[in-house]
């Protein structure tokens, strides 16, 4: 969410030109190093979460494994595509590349910006899997609530059906349904992980005896 907020300041869109995009990646490339140093810290925080999230729902019957694997590999394939997007290329551009580009060759930043959705596109497709996968388990499984799973699984429907629009680099609506399914995958991670908090809580003070 910080990063989203850090990044509406740079105010460029997918359909400006490339002159345009050039000298705002590179008036602004105090922001885009913000956002990679965000990025950084979102990247490893959520691989944690996310084998904490799948040693809770991981079952012992073969479906139950099926979607506990589509719910790891999804979610890596995820993060790492959105990593590579929001650390590696926009650090590069922010480091380096906005600058030269705006003062020699605006094609190179207009490429790697349209570059970031379409690499952060792909990373939500298979971020779609991940997070089907974890509402089915939770439906399955009860250990969170049931309208959080359909949370989950709404949100990876959209973020699959994104795909076709390539996050708005083809057409607008991928970027509109990739924006609604992201929104909804932040309050799944946020309620699931005030939820399993908790629970981990309670279950520690009842396993420690009071000290009399």
């Amino acid at each position: 969410m910080a990063e989203i907020v850090v990044a509406l300041g740079v105010g460029l869109t997918q359909d400006d030109s490339a002159g345009k995009i050039a000298r705002g990646l590179q008036q602004h490339h105090e922001r885009l190093l913000v956002i990679t140093y965000l990025s950084v810290v979102y990247a490893t925080a959520f691989l944690i979460y996310l084998c904490s999230l799948h040693s809770v729902l991981r079952g012992d019957s073969d479906r139950h494994r099926i979607l506990g694997a589509l719910v790891l590999i999804g979610g890596v394939l995820f993060v790492t595509l959105h990593a590579v997007s929001d650390i590696g290329i926009t650090g590069l551009v922010g480091a380096k590349l906005g600058s030269f580009g705006s003062q020699h060759d605006p094609a190179v930043p207009y490429t790697l910006f349209l570059t970031t959705y379409a690499l952060e596109s792909v990373g939500d497709v298979f971020g779609s899997l991940c997070f089907l996968a974890a509402g089915l388990l939770v439906i399955k499984s009860g250990i969170l609530p049931r309208w959080l799973a359909w949370v989950s699984i709404l949100a990876g429907i959209l973020l699959f059906l994104q795909g076709f629009g390539l996050g708005g680099v083809i057409a607008s609506f991928g970027l509109v349904l990739d924006l609604i399914g992201f929104v909804l995958l932040l309050i799944f991670v946020l309620a699931s992980s005030v939820i399993l908090l908790k629970r981990e809580t309670a279950v520690a003070n009842i396993a420690v005896p009071p000290v009399h």
